[in-house]
């Protein structure tokens, strides 16, 4: 592998989908070299496309992909696909997606990723998708928090079963959907195209060595009119001037430490006084990635971008807060 694997997490309410997507994935040359990572094996439709098994709970496709279930802890089980590859049990693989279960808080998931010293030297948080079901996600999202939270945290949103209702109602859905995550890119099965590139290349540092394209994965939005349900905003802040790195690190420790728990993610590129290169924050809740020098800006834009996706949270308070520790200094 080409420094850490991405790990892209694939969530979802019970019934959204996710089992479909992820077969309609296998099938795609552009798939070789990926493992998979499910609850439950035998979800997958792969009794047509099992070459062989290769090692306990590890199962080769005829894609080329890797399929195991986790064994208990994500932890181990990760630990144990890049042993096994390492002594070539398995076969070598570039990039890593997780299967959630339906009612799962994907948080937690994206927290290990960013910060598990364990996985870090070795695997890095891709995208986060989120398939919603046409038919049942209004419902859904009125009653359950964990599919509110898994749409919110998403980069990708894939409507389901869009062929099953009128088109009014899928657009519905897709306005509640943005309703709480205006940035996310929004594919609709199954009539869109879909790719593995469409869904995952949505992380900062691509694979394949490519400059980072910050605009795409901030999601950036230059709406200032925060969208909201029930008690999830989105919205972006953004700052003309450079910024002094204490006090901008000052004032996110104390988001954090007073407001973790609301602080459902942040992704933001900070334009730091006395530096000629940016700095990307990325966080969840009380979970923060290492902040990270670009080589160079990406663009010609330098304003300090700051996405959230909070829940009680507003976005004044953050913004006055901001100043409040920036100030003219």
């Amino acid at each position: 592998m080409r420094g850490p694997a991405p790990v892209s997490v694939i969530t979802g309410f019970l019934g959204s989908g996710k089992t479909t997507l992820l077969n309609r994935l296998l099938r795609q040359p552009d798939m070789r070299g990926a493992a998979v990572i499910v609850n439950e094996l035998g979800e997958i439709g792969i009794d047509h496309l099992l070459v062989e098994s290769a090692i306990e709970d590890a199962v080769l496709l005829r894609s080329g992909c890797i399929c195991c279930t986790v064994r208990g802890d994500l932890i181990d089980t990760l630990g144990s696909l890049r042993e096994r590859m390492t002594s070539g049990a398995l076969p070598k693989f570039d990039r890593v997606m997780v299967e959630t279960t339906g009612l799962a808080d994907p948080a937690p998931i994206l927290q290990t990723l960013m910060s598990d010293p364990s996985l870090t030297p070795h695997y890095r948080l891709g995208s986060v998708v989120a398939a919603a079901d046409a038919v049942n996600a209004p419902s859904q999202l009125d009653r359950f928090d964990e599919a509110v939270k898994q749409i919110a945290l998403a980069d990708r949103l894939v409507v389901t079963k869009t062929d099953l209702v009128p088109a009014a109602a899928t657009d519905a859905v897709i306005a509640r959907l943005r309703s709480l995550n205006d940035a996310a890119l929004i594919i609709r099965l199954p009539d869109d195209a879909i790719t593995p590139d469409r869904l995952f290349d949505a992380s900062l540092f691509d694979p394949r060595g490519r400059p980072p394209d910050i605009a795409r994965w901030l999601g950036a939005h230059e709406s200032d009119h925060p969208r909201h349900d029930s008690a999830i905003r989105s919205f972006c802040l953004t700052r003309d001037a450079p910024v002094p790195w204490p006090a901008f690190k000052a004032w996110l420790e104390s988001v954090v430490s007073l407001r973790g728990a609301d602080l459902l993610r942040l992704k933001g590129i900070v334009n730091v006084a006395g530096d000629d290169r940016p700095v990307v924050v990325h966080g969840v809740q009380h979970v923060f990635h290492p902040p990270t020098r670009l080589p160079r800006w990406p663009d010609q834009d330098r304003r300090t971008r700051l996405v959230f996706i909070t829940r009680n949270l507003e976005q004044a308070p953050l913004a006055a807060a901001l100043e409040a520790f920036i100030g003219d200094r």
